[in-house]
């Protein structure tokens, strides 16, 4: 037994003095792969989509079968069962096994892989993916390699919950910071952004101001409104009080914030389809969630403004246990991978000069945080981004 509590120590001594994920994902497996020296151990991960199961550290195998591992789906297979129930699968033979991908048959007997099991990585009630180990002996597993497993499985688990608490708490700092110098500039700015809204507006009342004049202070006039509404995204980024919140149907939100934009959106050739599946209501302020709905429509007909070809916005309701999702999605160009890890920052915009202010998202992502929800991006496999707003069902406190 002791050198199953080494190798614990050593995964549990890793996730003590980092939040690199890579890190302790390669000190596990190599840590798991000298049991007995024969085995072959890999880290499959739950992806932004939910359904896909991505590699993220291997030992052992060979390059065909890493290729056949690279991207697996949740309830396909023996790792994509395991991801799919939670439960811990042990096979004996792996050649015998229905569940095994046919995609990986030859290449399973081709590397006389005999023993395999594979443990679920989960989290606070959350699927985060597979820890796997296979060996090449006619050995089964016992019962207490299988325990070693699913402890370090449970290792695992905790660095990576760790390492997203962590990245949220900075995300939140960030906000804390920029919002109080925020307000303070709002403040400062909106008091003469008033006086010269409402004097372009008193001089466009005049019937003595020629055509030309009129057209010049017409265009002062927008440009101070559009400084107004800048002003107001950052009073709304800086506040700090609470929602308020009322039963709210997000069905009629999305509705009307496609009604809103139609115009819009007709005029550039976006094609909007919607799929509102019957959605429970959400305890939720209504203005607050129609605010965040148009600046990530308005953030999508942007971004395909910019191209050529078809356009085509999506927004979809999808209940799901516990919380209700809104899909926004878009035909563009998609995000920069470099970049997505930043969007939600105050300020960070990638729009051209004018387009854009760069709070639009943090003051979506700030008030999808108030409401107990989350919000988060990722790029779609066949072009475009797609925005997803997460918000708990049922009455909140």
């Amino acid at each position: 037994m002791e050198p199953h509590l080494k190798i614990l120590h050593t995964v549990s001594e890793t996730v003590s003095r980092t939040l690199d994920v890579e890190e302790i994902l390669k000190t596990a497996l190599e840590a798991l792969t000298h049991v007995t020296g024969h085995e072959i151990a890999s880290v499959h991960l739950v992806a932004t989509d939910g359904v896909t199961l991505e590699l993220r550290a291997e030992r052992g195998l060979s390059q065909q079968m890493r290729e056949v591992n690279r991207a697996l789906t949740v309830g396909e297979g023996i790792i994509g069962r395991v991801a799919s129930s939670g439960a811990t699968v042990v096979v004996r033979d792996v050649m015998g096994s229905p569940d095994l991908l046919p995609s990986a048959q030859a290449i399973v007997r081709r590397d006389r892989i005999r023993g395999f099991v594979c443990v679920p990585i989960a989290a606070r009630g959350r699927m985060l993916g597979t820890l796997s180990l296979g060996r090449q002996t006619n050995d089964p597993f016992d019962e207490g390699e299988v325990t070693l497993l699913e402890a370090t499985a449970q290792q695992i688990a905790i660095a990576l919950d760790n390492a997203r608490l962590s990245s949220e708490l900075v995300h939140a700092e960030k906000l804390s910071a920029v919002g109080e110098l925020a307000s303070g500039v709002a403040h400062e700015i909106n008091n003469p952004l008033t006086t010269i809204l409402g004097l372009a507006q008193l001089l466009l009342s005049r019937a003595d101001v020629t055509p030309a004049v009129h057209e010049r202070i017409a265009l002062m006039a927008d440009e101070a409104s559009r400084a107004a509404g800048i002003v107001q995204n950052l009073l709304m980024f800086a506040r700090h009080y609470p929602p308020e919140r009322r039963p709210c149907s997000l069905v009629d939100a999305v509705q009307r914030v496609i009604a809103l934009k139609s115009y819009q959106l007709e005029l550039d050739k976006v094609r909007v389809t919607t799929e509102l599946d019957h959605a429970p209501i959400v305890w939720a302020d209504e203005n607050q969630m129609q605010q965040v709905l148009l600046n990530l429509v308005q953030n999508a007909h942007q971004a395909m403004a910019r191209q050529e070809g078809e356009r085509v916005l999506t927004v979809r309701l999808r209940p799901r246990e516990r919380h209700v999702a809104i899909e926004v999605l878009d035909s563009g160009p998609g995000i920069p991978a470099n970049l997505l890890s930043r969007i939600f920052d105050p300020f960070f915009t990638t729009k051209p000069p004018g387009e854009g202010s760069g709070l639009g998202l943090s003051v979506s992502y700030g008030i999808v945080g108030q409401h107990g929800g989350r919000l988060y991006a990722e790029n779609r496999p066949e072009g475009g981004a797609m925005f997803v707003v997460e918000l708990p069902t049922g009455e909140r406190a």
